[in-house]
């Protein structure tokens, strides 16, 4: 990585809260953090390495790194064994809590609620009939609140409003979303051959109807998190990638299996109704502020306008995009820093996926944690 002078310096802010409590910073994935102020365009280039930890390491363990999550002042972030946190502001150890069984837990997916630290992974030694489990872990001791095994593998999971949703399927298991009370990890409802993506905008979730074995079937549902009530549904199947962070936007893809005939488009997430189309557009790679969704795609970050979808820059890397983060004035989306309002060049390159709160940029780099700051 290489962190070169950026825009003329300017005095700092006052240190904003550090939360990141899910992998994309929010329940609706909008990997837009709003409350950064520090790390921006004015300090972006007097980055400085403040912390590193190595994470542990096996040889025989099928888990590893994932996104960390932030909040409360540590950061959580699962290695080989397990899971280890540590103080955000200077990578101290607070605790760590070790996988029963190392060599059969895949790397999990975090999130955190309501004083709970929920993990959601499964086992990694069988193809045919794999499943998968959560576990909830005190966010202040690494203590143990609750577990439970599913038999069905956990192909995606959401956490809000105090609520657990999985999704699944394999060879051997039909797809259902089932949800879960988090603070005890109680069943709420479960919905048979339905799949779901994994975001939640302010408590809607996005499901489709399946054929039972990941092939869509027809219908698109918006139900209640924490009911299963359904609100509205559309014809076809519509998987959600995103939604606005003032939760009224689904941004989801459409169309055919060749990219050139999937659409990027945005939905109404109080009717279901279409707002805009871009053709062609489709992405796994979004990130949203309210007035741009910005999507990557081979070595290009496009930006497009938020209320009807047309472009507004498009800025070529020299290296493959990650998932764009949009924090401070900057996306973050594995090459040169740009300013997001206009796809320049505000930084050098920053490679592979950062999680920017509390006025430090975060990242795992093969295994190892390190915390950058101005």
């Amino acid at each position: 990585m290489a962190l070169a002078a950026g825009a003329a310096a300017t005095p700092a802010a006052a240190t904003p809260a550090s939360l990141w409590d899910h992998p994309g910073y929010d329940a609706e994935d909008s990997y837009y953090n709003p409350a950064e102020s520090v790390v921006n365009a004015g300090s972006i280039g007097r980055l400085t390495r403040k912390w590193s930890v190595n994470l542990r390491k096996s040889d025989e363990s099928c888990s590893g790194p994932s996104a960390p999550v932030v909040a409360g002042g540590r950061i959580f972030a699962s290695d080989h064994l397990g899971i280890s946190t540590y103080g955000a502001a200077d990578g101290k150890l607070n605790w760590r809590y070790d996988w029963p069984d190392m060599m059969d837990n895949d790397t999990p997916v975090m999130a955190v609620s309501d004083g709970l630290l929920i993990a959601a992974n499964g086992d990694c030694n069988s193809q045919s009939d794999p499943d998968g489990q959560l576990t909830a872990l005190d966010v202040a001791t690494g203590k143990m609140r609750w577990g439970l095994g599913s038999d069905m593998p956990i192909n995606s999971v959401v956490v809000d409003k105090g609520v657990v949703v999985i999704s699944g399927w394999s060879q051997s298991d039909e797809d259902a979303v089932v949800a879960y009370r988090a603070s005890d990890g109680k069943m709420l409802w479960h919905k048979p051959r339905y799949a779901t993506t994994g975001v939640s905008a302010n408590g809607v979730l996005l499901i489709h109807k399946t054929d039972g074995y990941g092939v869509p079937a027809g219908e698109t549902a918006a139900v209640d998190i924490g009911g299963g009530a359904t609100r509205w549904t559309r014809k076809g199947a519509w998987p959600a990638q995103a939604a606005s962070p003032r939760a009224d936007r689904f941004y989801v893809t459409a169309g055919g299996r060749s990219p050139a005939d999937r659409s990027l488009v945005a939905l109404d997430a109080a009717t279901g109704a279409v707002v805009w189309t871009a053709a062609g557009k489709a992405s796994e790679l979004i990130a949203a502020d309210g007035r741009r969704v910005y999507r990557a795609e081979g070595r290009a970050v496009e930006a497009l306008d938020a209320g009807n979808g047309q472009r507004l820059w498009i800025t070529q890397l020299n290296t493959d995009v990650v998932q764009p983060v949009r924090a401070g004035g900057l996306l973050y989306a594995g090459g040169a820093v740009l300013n997001a309002s206009d796809g320049t060049v505000a930084g050098s390159v920053f490679g592979g996926r950062v999680v920017v709160t509390g006025g430090r940029i975060h990242q795992v780099i093969g295994s190892v944690l390190v915390a950058y700051a101005p």
